[in-house]
């Protein structure tokens, strides 16, 4: 399916461009447009600036706006579909992830009231990381420590999760946060590296990936390792944008990733990697340091070398490149 294939019969603004848009939004009215612009939440400066310019517009020159920059669409068959299933008219606007692997609609009601957010896989990555979402939440949402869904179907043999909207705000948080947050998804066991599941789980994960040669330097990390490590509810893409802070409370969210029997300190790791990398532009000795500054833990090397592996093998089993991620772990070793 193209993106175009799950919009609604509605007015829509495409950004950045019409031929290669990320977010398709919802322009009909004020009041839809307003909260439409609640899908494309950017995280840098330029980006939300970017969002500022263009939201006022779609709001506030509502008429303006629609003659010269909206483009008019069919209701698709995805949403005829949505709309038997949910027993009411549902207004649709798109998200498409970085990585082609799955979109993320926002569906709303004609009073421009959210009903929720939708994730359909576009490729068999995202089929599976669907498929894991729903694991993580049938399990985490029965222990009380995330919601449960709304849905959870099939369109054309593929799955689809359909989520409540949580009301909040996204952005950096400190490492007493982070701390209490990732307190919450610890659990009572706690195994030496060289029995801990995760261990077991990144060599399987390796060797799918055909990266054998790293095995060697598992086993050698893990035989020198002398402290034991708990078992946690592992997040997976433990970022800033994947938290939401509502009043005083902080919640992950997006769990695609999600490990059931995950290793310690590897979600923490996780979340100040991808500041040094993606935010501040880290990289090398100087990436390693700032992680080091953030994250005062024993062994702190071990536990970075083999973070670096799982990265690894996540980046290539997407397609990607793990150059950057190579030549880190090379510094380390």
């Amino acid at each position: 399916m193209k993106i175009f294939e799950f919009l609604s019969k509605n007015s829509y603004t495409m950004l950045p461009s019409t031929k290669n848009p990320r977010v398709v939004l919802l322009v009909d009215n004020a009041s839809l447009a307003q909260q439409s612009f609640k899908l494309y939440n950017p995280f840098s400066l330029k980006a939300k600036i970017f969002k500022k310019v263009i939201q006022f517009k779609a709001v506030y020159l509502n008429q303006f706006f629609k003659l010269f920059f909206a483009q008019k669409k069919d209701k698709s068959q995805f949403v005829s579909f949505l709309e038997k299933e949910l027993q009411q008219k549902i207004l649709v606007s798109l998200y498409s992830a970085t990585n082609k692997n799955k979109v993320v609609l926002q569906l709303q009601t004609e009073s421009a009231k959210i009903i929720g957010y939708l994730k359909y896989p576009m490729n068999n990555l995202g089929v599976k990381y669907i498929k894991n979402e729903i694991k993580a939440i049938n399990i985490l949402s029965k222990k009380e420590l995330v919601s449960s869904y709304l849905l959870s179907r099939e369109y054309k043999k593929k799955p689809f999760l359909l989520l409540p909207e949580v009301e909040g705000e996204i952005t950096k948080i400190d490492q007493n946060i982070l701390t209490s947050i990732l307190l919450r998804f610890e659990r009572e066991m706690e195994y030496s590296l060289s029995t801990h599941p995760r261990i077991d789980n990144l060599k399987k994960i390796l060797i799918e990936q055909n990266l054998n040669s790293y095995i060697p330097l598992v086993e050698k990390l893990v035989f020198y390792s002398t402290k034991k490590y708990k078992l946690v509810y592992e997040h997976g893409d433990f970022a800033p944008w994947n938290i939401i802070k509502q009043k005083d409370t902080y919640t992950p969210f997006d769990f695609e990733y999600f490990i059931e029997d995950g290793l310690e300190h590897f979600d923490l790791l996780k979340y100040y990697y991808q500041v040094a990398k993606l935010l501040k532009m880290k990289e090398g000795v100087s990436l390693i340091e700032y992680i080091s500054k953030k994250i005062e833990i024993y062994e702190f090397e071990t536990l970075l070398s083999l973070f670096l592996l799982k990265e690894m093998a996540q980046i290539k089993e997407e397609g990607g490149s793990f150059e950057f991620e190579e030549k880190i772990l090379g510094l380390l070793e």
